[in-house]
């Protein structure tokens, strides 16, 4: 899970991998530097933001940008810290987070950024996800978990109870919400995240990649190629697809397809809202951190080393 930590859903189904070619496919994009990719953003079919780790030849972390879809990638800017999540709600504003608690924000497109929470220390930030251009939740390390109600010039930190690494926090907008971590954590809100109950999983990995589709379906994937679906978030089923790759990630397509990413270049399409899974052919050996999907034909995947990948249909 080294990977991992750097870094920002009902029948039960019993599938095996189709021997079948996914419908898509992806071909390999450019290497982005030579960290780690922990977080990727598209707003549109060609711009879009990706953010990682430390050069190892550099200091602090870095936030890309590419106008082309992910062709082309280059640096606009540098944090001190690792940056693991990065989300924007339009072409202009945006948020980036990650080690010691960091958050920024950037008002022009990504070309300047100001600090909006002080350093913390040990405190780690793995996710970042905002509702509307106000409202926004953070969630990272030992059950920490940040909510602004104020575009992120304030933070409140939200009792929780837990002391679960958080990896995701998704909400399908304005008030059902998720969370997904350690040792198979799920926990749900209803009510804007004011309260939150933990599911019943049914599992001990670490759940850490998330995708909510339009309808409300969710998905979680993890450790040991977990796959867990659920249209209600209160009873979780468990899919089994053949593997037992880590999947650090995943993302609906605004539609019924999803596509789930992880270890070993491990690319996962299912075409019916998580009920069953294909696997594609991997382009890289590299471990695949994060995805991005505009529509069922387009899309971004990264992770180690900066490797990036596209989706083509």
């Amino acid at each position: 899970m080294f990977h991992a930590i750097l870094m920002s859903a009902c029948i039960v189904a019993c599938n095996k991998v189709s021997q079948k070619p996914a419908d898509s496919h992806w071909i390999a994009g450019p290497a982005v530097g030579r960290a780690d990719l922990l977080g990727l953003c598209f707003i549109n079919q060609t711009t879009g933001w990706a953010v990682g780790g430390i050069d190892p030849k550099g200091s602090g972390g870095l936030i890309y940008q590419t106008n082309d879809s992910g062709a082309n990638w280059h640096p606009i800017a540098r944090s001190p810290e690792i940056l693991t999540s990065v989300f924007f709600v339009n072409d202009k504003v945006g948020w980036v987070a990650g080690y010691a608690g960091r958050i920024d924000r950037t008002d022009d497109g990504g070309q300047t950024w100001r600090s909006q929470r002080p350093e913390r220390g040990s405190e780690i930030l793995n996710s970042i996800y905002f509702i509307n251009e106000r409202v926004g939740w953070a969630a990272g390390g030992s059950g920490l978990l940040l909510k602004t109600s104020d575009g992120g010039n304030s933070w409140e930190q939200m009792p929780t109870g837990r002391v679960e690494d958080f990896w995701t926090v998704k909400f399908l907008p304005p008030s059902k919400g998720l969370i997904v971590g350690e040792d198979g954590l799920i926990l749900a809100t209803n009510d804007g995240g004011a309260h939150w109950e933990q599911q019943d999983s049914g599992i001990t990995e670490a759940l850490m990649g998330l995708a909510i589709s339009p309808s409300g379906l969710a998905v979680a994937v993890g450790e040991h190629g977990a796959i867990l679906t659920s249209n209600n978030w209160n009873q979780w089923s468990k899919v089994s697809w053949g593997g037992n790759e880590t999947l650090d990630a995943a993302a609906f397509a605004g539609d019924n397809t999803c596509w789930s990413v992880g270890a070993n270049g491990t690319t996962l399409e299912s075409t019916d809202e998580g009920v069953s899974w294909k696997r594609a052919p991997s382009v890289s050996p590299k471990d695949l951190l994060c995805i991005a999907l505009v529509d069922s034909s387009h899309g971004v995947a990264a992770g180690q080393r900066g490797c990036t990948q596209f989706l083509k249909h």
